[in-house]
């Protein structure tokens, strides 16, 4: 039987790896609970006003079409939110809203290239960005990045060519947690701009950044609307990731192709999703900002708990730690294989840098928000344990 060999070539997401080393596991580990660091997902629930607000909803209106771009309402309240968030003015139509943010990266894609045209990935990559754009038949360039983790737009010009159409930035970053400086986003920002190139800006875990200023500039722009995509998502910052409710900004024309793409797949965004993101850009405020101190305090936490082991923390922030495991790059079956011993032997289950990107051998990637905080001085404690 034929298949695309677009897809049939395109690796497995690699959190459905490790969800099968979980259902294919024959025996107890090593009879301890497992620790599970492979997905980030926040360790707490929704806030108690917010399931109230969902549990009264009129379901016989919630379970209807609604508009492909999303209700009105909250595509009014999302670009309120932008415009008191990065201290610029972004208007209704400038929005659209999407099931998730995975889903806004794969239309704006869609919408910008061909197959066979280029889209500049910093490495390492978050690895839905570069599944989605080997399906399309597109082509993802690595941008390779220095020892801090953080890329360089000088770099990057250098992989430009005429098939390239877009740049892609995760800040806070996925998987390294890296919050990128407002001059880096600035330096892609003018490199997308004087090569006639988008930014495709992906900021899902804005909410959990350490500093209250604007995390960049690039809405006070003019012109913002010629050369930046903008990526946003409720998910985590609502502690509603299954419900799968994100955000894009950009100019209304291409936004207009982007209902085309969308009407296709979802024909609207969950409305039970908006409902819960609306109440939440309303109401929760103050709930988002004892969660992001939370999350602070758990990361200092968790640093830590690892700094005297064996696994060197390279970069974290927002959920994510990205760990220098102590096998080096010629480890038995990569990062991966270190990966699978951990959840083998020690029952911790991780993911390996070689699911983000070439090079990235040496490390592995802990999305720590899950845990709470009596379980992080025992995941430190298995970490030790595996290099004994």
């Amino acid at each position: 039987m034929m298949t695309n060999p677009w897809v049939a070539a395109t690796p497995a997401s690699p959190i459905s790896l490790v969800r099968d080393w979980v259902a294919h596991r024959t025996d107890e580990g090593d009879g301890r609970p497992l620790i599970d660091v492979s997905q980030a997902a926040p360790g707490y629930p929704p806030a108690d006003g917010l399931r109230e607000h969902l549990a009264g909803l009129n379901l016989a209106e919630a379970a209807r079409y609604g508009p492909v771009l999303g209700q009105p309402e909250l595509r009014a309240a999302l670009a309120d939110d932008i415009s008191a968030t990065y201290q610029a003015p972004v208007r209704p139509e400038q929005t659209a809203i999407t099931a998730g943010a995975n889903q806004a990266f794969c239309l704006a894609v869609n919408v910008l290239c061909r197959a066979g045209e280029q889209v500049i990935l910093p490495l390492p990559y978050y690895f839905n960005h570069d599944m989605w754009l080997r399906i399309g038949g597109m082509e993802p360039v690595y941008l390779p990045a220095d020892g801090d983790l953080i890329p360089d737009a000088g770099r990057a010009e250098t992989l430009v060519t005429d098939r390239t159409r877009a740049i892609v930035l995760v800040t806070p970053n996925n998987p390294t947690g890296r919050e990128y400086p407002p001059q880096v986003i600035r330096d892609f920002a003018r490199l997308a701009r004087e090569r006639g190139l988008y930014l495709i800006l992906d900021e899902t875990y804005r909410d959990f950044r350490d500093e209250p200023s604007p995390p960049h500039d690039l809405f006070s722009a003019p012109d913002w609307e010629r050369f930046l995509i903008h990526i946003h998502s409720f998910s985590k910052v609502f502690a509603i990731t299954g419900l799968r409710v994100g955000g894009l900004a950009a100019r209304p024309g291409l936004l207009a192709e982007v209902n085309k793409a969308a009407d296709c797949l979802t024909i609207c965004p969950n409305r039970i999703g908006q409902e819960a993101a609306l109440y939440g850009l309303r109401h929760l405020g103050e709930w988002v900002e004892d969660n992001r101190r939370r999350m602070a305090e758990r990361l200092k936490k968790f640093t830590a708990a690892v700094a005297s082991g064996p696994y060197q923390t390279a970069s974290a922030g927002a959920y994510f730690a990205y760990l220098r495991h102590p096998f080096g790059e010629e480890a038995e079956g990569g990062a991966t294989g270190v990966a699978r011993r951990l959840f083998e032997d020690h029952s911790v289950l991780a993911l390996g840098g070689d699911m983000f990107g070439p090079g990235q051998n040496s490390y592995l990637r802990l999305a720590f928000g899950n845990l709470n905080d009596l379980r992080i001085p025992e995941l430190a404690r298995r970490l030790a344990e595996s290099v004994r």
